[in-house]
């Protein structure tokens, strides 16, 4: 989608977090790295514990960057003022292969499916977005047809399953 992740206030919030936690985590596994390298001896090349530290080191550091990206890529979505299309923020209840859901379109790594939350980078969510109450969408998944009819399409950010 363009290079750019959208995210709802809640969900960047979170993800700035993360990667405040990322970095803490990252900058304590560096710190130990001279005690590591001291008890290890001077054969820092039969130095499993040194080994194993750098190991972590990197993959933290890899997870920071990713972070990183992510943030870099982040647009805000503000939620949707009009609900008469499907968007990020909204919850639509839809029928899908005669079975009726409530869902909620949410930010990118948001996706919830114990609270009926689906990201909008998700092939179903995808295959709805910017759709109005009363279309019909034909897909085809796990190799047969779908129909995915819009029933309602209201403001999102409420607990869907009621949980």
């Amino acid at each position: 989608m363009n290079g750019k992740l959208y995210f709802t206030r809640q969900g960047l919030a979170k993800l700035q977090k993360e990667t405040e936690e990322l970095e803490a985590r990252l900058k304590e596994l560096q710190a130990q790295t001279a005690h590591v390298a001291e008890v290890g001896g001077d054969l820092w090349h039969d130095n499993a514990s040194y080994d194993l530290l750098v190991i972590d080191i990197r993959g933290m550091d890899r997870r920071v960057s990713d972070a990183h990206q992510q943030l870099s890529q982040a647009v805000l979505i503000e939620p949707p003022t009009d609900f008469d299309r499907v968007a990020v923020g909204t919850r639509v209840r839809i029928m899908q292969d005669q079975e009726e859901m409530t869902l909620e379109i949410v930010g990118f790594g948001e996706s919830d499916p114990d609270h009926d939350k689906l990201a909008y980078n998700t092939p179903l969510a995808l295959a709805i977005m910017g759709k109005q109450k009363g279309e019909v969408i034909s897909r085809t998944g796990a190799g047969k047809r779908i129909e995915i009819r819009i029933l309602e399409i209201s403001k999102g950010g409420e607990n869907v399953s009621g949980a």
